[in-house]
């Protein structure tokens, strides 16, 4: 795949209508002062990385892996979910993100049992 991929989807795949459900609705927020100018109203974006997961732990942290973005929106005549954007991106493979331990307990959930209580 080149990666510099990106296509994007204007009309409903379903009926080829262009009004898009979230995008109308971001426009009225925008007009009524309830949404800054510059965001964009949309279903759902979801963008990551594919990659094995066994094979995952031998990729040097730093080292680019091909990633995805796609954007969604619901079509206002017919109800299709369709996606408006499909993008290629790379990223970079960082540190695992670090776990939150709730206190008084070990990093695999047991209870921490102190030695120098009486009870």
């Amino acid at each position: 795949m080149e990666k510099d991929f990106h296509r994007e989807f204007t009309k409903c795949p379903q009926c080829g209508s262009e009004r898009k459900f979230l995008e109308e609705l971001g426009k009225e927020l925008k007009e009524r002062g309830l949404a800054r100018e510059e965001w964009n109203m949309h279903l759902d974006v979801k963008e990551g990385h594919v990659v094995d997961q066994l094979k995952e732990a031998a990729i040097p942290i730093g080292s680019e892996v091909p990633g995805f973005g796609i954007i969604t929106d619901i079509c206002m005549d017919c109800g299709c979910i369709y996606a408006g954007v499909l993008e290629r991106r790379d990223a970079k493979k960082g540190l695992p993100p670090a776990r939150n331990i709730p206190p008084g307990k070990s990093q695999k959930g047991r209870p921490i049992i102190n030695p120098f209580s009486n009870s």
